[in-house]
């Protein structure tokens, strides 16, 4: 196997990301009903599911700690209005064994200590570093045989009739199946349109002594568009985002920054209205957004032998884990019949 990387091992996305891991997907049960079926929506939240198992399974099995853990996840609902979907919601999910709850203020109040109108509750989720856990998995692939080359971007791929011969500035190499694991980034060959980026902004406080009532036992997000989220790590900082923009240029990104932070800063005092934090870091990261919040996974029709892990949405890492399963049996010869989810062309 070949790892080619136009960067610098985790690198780009993977270390802007604050890596909250949870099954659920940006689009609600109930909406991907409506735009897929409930059949195949079901089969993407519990595909889900499967994928923050197997991230789970992937880090314990690494020689070296990457910060694993799993925990709880809490979507508040942002205004009261919100809480009765978030109860339909947490119904429909029951009625198909999704593991879902649906908490009242008081109870989110007393167990966390957050201000709500009310919240889903699930206890599939988890957080990790994810620096650590891709260089863990890189080094393990180098291990058992695979090679990398870093800052070696493919600069063109040209299909023959039984394999692919990717160029590169240290030559050419042929191959039977190519992957492209690009995360937001879009490669030309696809169509324009199926993506909209966008850039979210991030911050980590300081370590703290004490995390009050939250204690950083569940990772935090809400039902507004664009929506903030919040995590603890193992030094208990606390690593915030959101105020999402879309993604126009890095210039103007990087000019948003001084008031994006103002607004992570507020949403963090109201959250944690009890506790005085100080700003240790800020970054920006881009994002892809899909309409049906579902990542693009499977080959394109004109070149079967180029296989695409795409993770768009808030569920990068979880969607790469689902990805390596269906990618891996393509490429096996077995079949797998939760590739169709995730094809390109639906």
């Amino acid at each position: 196997m070949l790892v080619l990387d136009k960067r610098a091992p985790a690198c780009g996305s993977t270390a802007a990301s604050t890596a909250l891991l949870g099954y659920e997907i940006d689009v609600s049960l109930r909406t991907l009903g409506k735009l897929r079926g409930m059949g195949d929506a079901l089969r993407a939240y519990q595909v889900s599911i499967r994928a923050v198992d197997d991230v789970a399974r992937i880090a314990a099995s690494l020689p070296e700690a990457c910060a694993f853990s799993r925990c709880p996840s809490v979507l508040l609902a942002s205004k009261r209005r919100d809480s009765i979907e978030l109860e339909q919601e947490a119904d429909v999910r029951q009625q198909h064994g999704l593991d879902a709850e649906y908490w009242s203020p008081d109870q989110v109040l007393d167990t966390y200590g957050f201000p709500s109108y009310g919240a889903l509750h699930t206890q599939v989720a988890g957080t990790l570093d994810p620096v650590r856990f891709t260089r863990a998995l890189l080094t393990r692939a180098i291990a058992q045989g695979a090679i990398l080359f870093a800052r070696t971007p493919a600069m063109d791929i040209h299909e023959d009739s039984d394999s692919l011969t990717v160029v590169t500035e240290r030559g050419t190499t042929r191959a039977q199946w190519v992957v492209y694991a690009m995360g937001y980034e879009m490669p030309s060959s696809l169509r324009a349109g199926m993506v909209a980026l966008h850039t979210t902004y991030a911050l980590a406080t300081e370590p703290l002594d004490d995390l009050g009532s939250w204690s950083g036992k569940c990772i935090i997000w809400e039902t507004s568009r664009p929506y903030f989220y919040m995590r603890a790590t193992e030094d208990k900082r606390v690593l915030i985002g959101g105020a999402d923009t879309p993604f126009k240029d890095p210039g103007l990104r990087d000019r948003l920054m001084p008031g994006r932070t103002r607004q992570l800063e507020s949403r963090l005092r109201k959250w944690l209205p009890t506790i005085e934090t100080e700003t240790a870091f800020v970054w920006a990261g881009t994002f892809g957004e899909t309409r049906d919040g579902l990542p693009y996974i499977g080959a394109m029709p004109s070149c079967p032998r180029a296989l695409y892990a795409l993770g768009y949405g808030a569920n990068g890492i979880t969607f790469g884990a689902a990805a390596a399963r269906i990618l891996a049996d393509i490429c096996l010869g077995r079949r797998n019949d939760d590739a169709a989810l995730f094809r390109l062309d639906r």
